[in-house]
């Protein structure tokens, strides 16, 4: 059985769409969040933003 991946797609501050894949839900999950609460509480979600939540969650960028 192949295994499943899962896709997070996020409008970045510059109306860039961008695109991360994980291997686990919850890690999806909470990168969306993660991300969310940023942007709500420290600004804009910027390339360098974005890489580094990716990151966290052990995600890999499929799109810039």
């Amino acid at each position: 059985m192949a295994e499943e991946s899962f896709y997070l797609t996020y409008l970045l501050e510059d109306d860039r769409e961008v695109a991360a894949k994980f291997d686990d839900i919850n890690d999806r999950d909470g990168c969306h969040i993660s991300l969310d609460m940023y942007k709500v509480n420290l600004g804009p979600i910027t390339d360098e933003v974005w890489e580094r939540m990716v990151g966290k969650f052990r995600g890999a960028i499929v799109s810039k």
